[in-house]
């Protein structure tokens, strides 16, 4: 078993969490600035405080593995986030697009079976905690990009399909193309690592069964 390997992961875990409430907190704005109903604001608003719960359950999950004095990879750059040449409405879509509809999407079932094979007492109670919560922040995604296809049903089209194939692309890179990957031990797997192999299967079978059809019940199509 590589220690350095467990800390490694949940300092990532860290990172991501913490990245998550940065974004989310980009997109509270932005359902505020173009007056999205007020259930939505409220549901982005929790979505902010279950992040910043998540990075601190990991971090403590970092510290009780042992890994206390390894610092999380942030990065101010990813936390402050980038604005296109193509106005405030365009970056919330992205963002919508990339970060719930697909990020939390495959989060869910990502996360359930993380969970499945964790029993160390540092890392289940905090898989357990986020996913419960996913669930919640995937369906904030869809809501809101129906609430933005009414609020501009041409635009948001459009926006989504020169972007998601380039968005799709990245998480391809990030779960979908490490099958042959390193294994991991039973122990290592106790402590909520997962292995490639089980990453690339359910990336392939999220983006089949839920992500694809949900895009296209309303009617925008994702790339092969």
């Amino acid at each position: 078993m590589s220690l350095l390997r467990v800390h490694r992961e949940w300092g990532n875990r860290v990172a991501a969490e913490y990245r998550s409430a940065a974004i989310t907190a980009r997109v509270l704005h932005g359902c505020i600035a173009v007056g999205m109903a007020r259930e939505l604001v409220e549901v982005a608003r929790r979505i902010v405080g279950d992040e910043l719960d998540h990075a601190e359950l990991c971090a403590q999950c970092l510290a009780d593995l042992g890994g206390g004095d390894a610092p999380p990879p942030l990065e101010f750059a990813q936390l402050a986030g980038t604005r296109s040449e193509d106005g405030f409405v365009a970056d919330l879509v992205d963002e919508v697009l990339r970060s719930f509809c697909l990020g939390e999407t495959f989060a869910v079932p990502l996360f359930a079976e993380m969970r499945k094979g964790t029993t160390h007492p540092a890392a289940e109670p905090v898989l357990t905690r986020v996913l419960r919560d996913e669930a919640i922040h995937r369906q904030f995604g869809w809501d809101a990009l129906d609430a933005l296809l009414e609020l501009d049903d041409e635009g948001v089209r459009s926006r989504a399909a020169r972007g998601l194939p380039a968005m799709i692309e990245g998480y391809y890179r990030a779960y979908g193309a490490h099958a042959d990957g390193p294994s991991i031990s039973a122990e290592e797997r106790s402590m909520g690592l997962m292995d490639g192999a089980t990453y690339a299967a359910v990336y392939e079978e999220t983006l089949t069964r839920t992500i694809r059809p949900w895009f296209a019940r309303r009617g925008i199509e994702v790339p092969a």
